[in-house]
């Protein structure tokens, strides 16, 4: 009865583990849908915005966006690495002609020795330029984890909410990564590198639900292998009975 009991656990384990590995397949399946989405979305023709806010701005479309850079309040995120440099990113909002929204463009990457103080550079792009490059949304967790040294404050990550508490007016909730031909502006060379160096919206990928999802699977197989090799046929075993004394 013990054991009977013990391998009916075993089984609800395993039943369990199978049960979440099948949870990620499906997000995986989910998170491959949503990257033939994004393609099919960059696919399509560049949009315009430029003299008029009247286009609608979405994630994982090409975009052409031209306006004024608003350099005084940039976002710098640290921790970043180009071409084995220690950089970080440099994030500008663009004010368009005709909006009060604002834009954020990914203007790409500066050298910063400790990947955290690139100096007192500004890295201009001097007049009205154009870039172009893809859409994403901007991720919204209430907090991108800012952090101020030496007079400047630079960030871990992009946060919707709280860039938009550091700005007096509106910006959109996607942002532009600007491609290597964006904008015609100053151009600033170090070590024969021009910079900000570009950035690349960051890949497609399926992430790790593959893995976990095998990771579930071999739990539930070794709980199964547990319950047979040790609690069936390993179990108490009744002592064999000793036979009566023959008579004499």
């Amino acid at each position: 009865m013990r054991r009977s009991v013990l391998f009916s656990i075993c089984l609800l384990v395993a039943a369990v583990c199978v049960g979440l590995g099948g949870w990620q397949l499906g997000r995986r399946a989910g998170r491959r849908a949503a990257n033939r989405a994004a393609l099919a979305e960059r696919a399509l023709p560049a949009l315009v915005s430029g003299d008029s806010d009247r286009v609608e701005l979405r994630a994982n479309r090409r975009a052409r966006i031209s306006g004024r850079l608003d350099e005084g309040r940039e976002f710098l995120l640290r921790g970043r690495v180009v071409q084995g440099i220690p950089a970080i990113q440099v994030v500008t909002p663009l004010r368009r002609p005709g909006s009060d929204t604002a834009v954020l463009i990914n203007r790409g990457y500066v050298p910063a020795p400790d990947a955290l103080e690139p100096g007192r550079a500004t890295w201009s792009e001097a007049g009205t330029p154009w870039f172009t490059g893809v859409l994403l949304a901007i991720p919204d967790r209430g907090d991108g984890a800012p952090l101020e040294h030496a007079g400047r404050e630079t960030w871990r990550r992009l946060d919707l909410s709280a860039f938009r508490a550091r700005l007096p007016y509106p910006i959109a909730p996607v942002y532009l990564v600007a491609e290597p031909d964006s904008a015609a502006g100053t151009a600033h060379t170090v070590r024969g590198q021009i910079y900000p160096f570009r950035a690349e919206p960051p890949p497609l990928s399926e992430g790790p639900h593959l893995m976990y999802a095998v990771q579930w699977f071999g739990i539930a197989a070794a709980v199964i292998a547990f319950g047979i090799l040790f609690v069936l046929r390993d179990g108490p075993r009744t002592a064999p009975t000793s036979l009566p004394p023959e008579a004499p």
